[in-house]
């Protein structure tokens, strides 16, 4: 599996820009998609990937019908909702089709990068040994004990 990524989805890039300041240290890690499909496939190819999608009244339909759908494909990626601020009324919806976290605005884009961090560091590395991977999935992985 490859490592996973910030899979940003927007028309505009004013996200990205937002949330490359914000992950100033791990911008390596962050993949930008102009569209849903873009983005599905950045996630075939880093499936525990955190998809970041801007959502606008021309989108949100497709979104609500897509993110159910990729968290069933990809167990292991989550989904942010970056909203404008005229739909803050579909908040709920997102939320019910799987959505973690939903922000508003570009100011709140050191939230994003820290769910990001989160959700990047708690992936395991590539093609670990079971037994190693599951001790580096351990919330102690830290204090867990290594086999000699």
């Amino acid at each position: 599996m490859s490592p996973p990524r910030l899979i940003i989805c927007e028309k505009t890039g004013r996200w990205a820009v937002a949330l490359r300041r914000a992950l100033a240290d791990r911008g390596e890690r962050i993949v930008e998609a102009r569209g849903l499909a873009g983005c599905a496939r950045q996630l075939d190819r880093h499936p525990a990937s955190l998809a970041a999608i801007e959502i606008s009244a021309v989108n949100l339909d497709a979104v609500l019908a897509v993110v159910p759908d990729w968290l069933r494909r990809f167990p292991h990626c989550r989904v942010i909702a970056l909203l404008e601020s005229d739909l803050a009324a579909a908040e709920s919806l997102l939320r019910e089709a799987g959505v973690v976290a939903v922000v508003r605005s570009t100011r709140e884009a050191p939230i994003v990068a820290l769910r990001a961090q989160q959700h990047l560091d708690a992936a395991p590395a590539d093609d670990l040994p079971l037994e190693q991977a599951i001790l580096s999935s351990l919330p102690w992985a830290n204090w867990a004990a290594r086999p000699a």
